[in-house]
C-alpha cells in the first residue's frame, strides 16, 4: 500500500525533537500509515534477509534497528492517543489493527531466515563491543521468547493465537473502559461532596457537564479499586456507592461483562504456553522478566504476605476504634478514617499537604525545580508547539 505525501506519517517530523504534527494528524492517516507501514517494515525486512554476505551486526542488527519507520511513528502516537484520549473512531481503528499488528510482528519474529541470521551474530557476539553485545543478545532472547526456535508446525499456531489474543485483549481494554464510563456516579447536590477541595468539586462539575449533565456533579470510576475521592468524602452512602460500583466494572453479566473474554485469553494463554514448553502462561511471561521463574515470585510474596495481612489486620482494628460502635468497618470507610487515624496517632493531617500535590505544583515546584538543582535544566513552555489534546 503507497501511503499519500501528505500523510503526517510518511516521513520524519521537521518538529523540534520530531514532535509528531498533531496539528496535521487525523483519524484517517492512522489506518493509511498502519497499512504503508508494515508493508515497508516487510520488505526491509526482506531485503536483510535476502542479503547474500554473511550475517553480521550491521548488515542485520542495525538494519533492523533501521526498519519500520513509518509503523513507528504512527503506532507511537496512535496508542498514546487512544489509551488517553480515545474516541469510537480510535476504538474501531484499534480493534483493526490488534491482530494484524501481532500477524505483522510475527512474521518478523517467527520469520526462520531471519531467525538463522541473528543466531549466527549471537554466537559470535564475543567479537562485538559491548554496547552491540547487548543489543544482539536482547534481539536473540526476543526471538526465541516469541518462539523463532519453535518447529514449524509450533509456530504456525503461536501466529494463530497470538492474532486471536491481541484481538481478545483489545476487546477486553474496551469493554473494561466502556463499563467504566458507565459507571460514574452523578450526584444531586453539592453538599453530598463534602470533603472534598474546592478544585475536586469543580473537576467533578466539569465532568458533569462534558456528559451534558449541566445540573451535576460527577465521580468518575478509575481504573484501580477504590477511588481516591474516598479518603475524603464524608457522605457515607456515597462512599459506599463509589466503591461498590468500582467493584463491580466489567463484571456485570453484560454485554460489557469481560469474563467470556478472559476465559478464551486464558484457555489460549495455557496453550502457547504448552507449546513453548512450560507448565502454565504465569512461567512463561516471567521467564523473560527480571524474576526469572515463578518460584521465585511465589518466594517473595511469601515473605511479604504474612506482614502485609498482620499489617492490614492492626489497622482496621486502629480503624474500627476510631469509629466506634456506630457501624462496622467496610471497604469504603478505609480510606477515610485511615486518615483521622494517622491524625490521632502521628499529627499527621494529610489534607494540609495536598495543595502542595497539585499536579502543575509538583510539575514546576518538584520536578523541574529538582531538575534544574540536579543538573542545570531549565524549563520554559512551548505554546507555539502543537499537542494532541
Amino acid at each position: 500500500m503507497t501511503i499519500q505525501s501528505s500523510n503526517p506519517f510518511a516521513s520524519r517530523s521537521t518538529l523540534e525533537y520530531e514532535l509528531p504534527p498533531f496539528a496535521l494528524i487525523k483519524d484517517e492517516h492512522y489506518k493509511e500509515a498502519f497499512y504503508a507501514g508494515c508493508e515497508e517494515q516487510l520488505d526491509q525486512v526482506a531485503k536483510i534477509v535476502g542479503n547474500t554476505d554473511a550475517p553480521t551486526f550491521e548488515n542485520t542488527i542495525v538494519e533492523m534497528e533501521k526498519s519500520g519507520g513509518i509503523l513507528t511513528r504512527m503506532l507511537m502516537v496512535f496508542y498514546n492517543k487512544s489509551s488517553s484520549d480515545t474516541s469510537d473512531s480510535l476504538d474501531a481503528i484499534e480493534a483493526e489493527i490488534a491482530p494484524k499488528l501481532a500477524a505483522h510482528t510475527d512474521a518478523i519474529k517467527l520469520n526462520p531466515a531471519l531467525w538463522s541470521r541473528i543466531k549466527t551474530i549471537y554466537q559470535n557476539k564475543s567479537s562485538l563491543n559491548e554496547e552491540d553485545a547487548w543489543l544482539t543478545e536482547k534481539y536473540y532472547k526476543d526471538f526465541l521468547h516469541a518462539g523463532a526456535d519453535l518447529s514449524q508446525s509450533a509456530r504456525a499456531r503461536v501466529m494463530e493465537i497470538n492474532e486471536e489474543l491481541s484481538a481478545l485483549e483489545t476487546k477486553f481494554s474496551q469493554d473494561l473502559l466502556a463499563d467504566t464510563n458507565d459507571l460514574a456516579i452523578f450526584v444531586d447536590t453539592v453538599s453530598d461532596l463534602d470533603g472534598l477541595s474546592d478544585g475536586e468539586i469543580a473537576a467533578a462539575k466539569a465532568a458533569a457537564q462534558s456528559r451534558g449533565k449541566d445540573d451535576k456533579w460527577m465521580v468518575a470510576m478509575v481504573n484501580f479499586t477504590g477511588n481516591p475521592v474516598l479518603s475524603s468524602l464524608k457522605n457515607r452512602k456515597l462512599r459506599e456507592k463509589i466503591m461498590k460500583a468500582s467493584l463491580v466494572k466489567a463484571n456485570q453479566d453484560n454485554e460489557k461483562d469481560t469474563k467470556p473474554t478472559l476465559i478464551k485469553m486464558v484457555t489460549l494463554r495455557a496453550e502457547r504456553s504448552k507449546l513453548f514448553g512450560f507448565k502454565n502462561h504465569a512461567e512463561y511471561v516471567i521467564s523473560a522478566q527480571t524474576a526469572g521463574n515463578a518460584t521465585n515470585v511465589h518466594a517473595m510474596m511469601r515473605q511479604v504476605a504474612a506482614p502485609a495481612v498482620r499489617n492490614a489486620r492492626a489497622e482496621g482494628a486502629d480503624i474500627q476504634r476510631a469509629i466506634g460502635d456506630e457501624f462496622t468497618l467496610e471497604s469504603w470507610d478505609w480510606d477515610f478514617y485511615t486518615e483521622k487515624v494517622r491524625l490521632e496517632k502521628y499529627d499527621l493531617d494529610t489534607s494540609k499537604m495536598r495543595p502542595y500535590f497539585e499536579l502543575e505544583r509538583v510539575l514546576h515546584d518538584g520536578v523541574f525545580f529538582a531538575a534544574n538543582k540536579l543538573f542545570g535544566i531549565t524549563f520554559k513552555a512551548r505554546p507555539d508547539l502543537v499537542t494532541y489534546h
